[in-house]
This record gives structure tokens, C-alpha cells and sequence, in this order.
């Protein structure tokens, strides 16, 4: 039975490294210092900021997975003082979304 566990363990190797990469990564990405720093007081502060956010027949895809389409002909309209609700079957949609909103 002990063999048997040991076995199945040298399977799980590969996947072990693959783990322990992708969390280097991603501490490597954590780790970066922000060109923005956030307590820089500088620059003009706008008091009140109200507009309207209009998206016309946005398309995308990430480079690295130009098969998979996140955005096909997207057309949104978002008017000031208005709450909206956006719904996808996949998670990524919500987080590249927001990321045009801020930009």
C-alpha cells in the first residue's frame, strides 16, 4: 500500500513544479513597484465628475489566446447617475469590463 502512495506521488511531480513556477510569477507581478503612486497629492482634483460611458462595437481578444473572444461588437451605452448589471457566463468578462472603465 506504501508503494502504491509513493508511485502515485511521482505523478504529481510535474504539477508540483508547474505550481511552485506559477506562484513565483505571480509574486514576481505582486511585487512591482506601481508607476502610480496613490499619496501624490499633485495635479488637479476634480470636485464632482459626472459623465456618461459609451462603448461602440468593441471587440477583444487577449494576445496571448487569440481563439477565445471576450468582446464581440460590444455596443453600451451607461448614462450619469445610472446603475446598471452586467451578467456573463465567464468570470475574465467582468475584470477586462471594469479595466475599460477605468481606462
Amino acid at each position: 500500500m506504501a508503494a502504491s502512495g509513493v508511485s502515485q506521488l511521482g505523478t504529481l511531480v510535474p504539477d508540483l513544479i508547474n505550481a511552485k513556477s506559477a506562484t513565483a510569477s505571480i509574486f514576481a507581478i505582486l511585487d512591482q513597484k506601481s508607476q502610480i503612486d496613490s499619496s501624490d497629492e499633485s495635479g488637479m482634483a476634480l470636485e464632482e465628475v459626472k459623465g456618461e460611458i459609451e462603448f461602440n462595437h468593441v471587440s477583444f481578444k487577449y494576445p496571448t489566446r487569440p481563439d477565445v473572444q471576450i468582446f464581440k461588437d460590444l455596443c453600451l451605452n451607461i448614462h450619469s447617475g445610472k446603475v446598471v448589471s452586467y451578467f456573463t457566463s465567464y468570470p475574465v468578462d467582468y475584470s477586462k469590463l471594469f479595466s475599460l472603465f477605468l481606462n
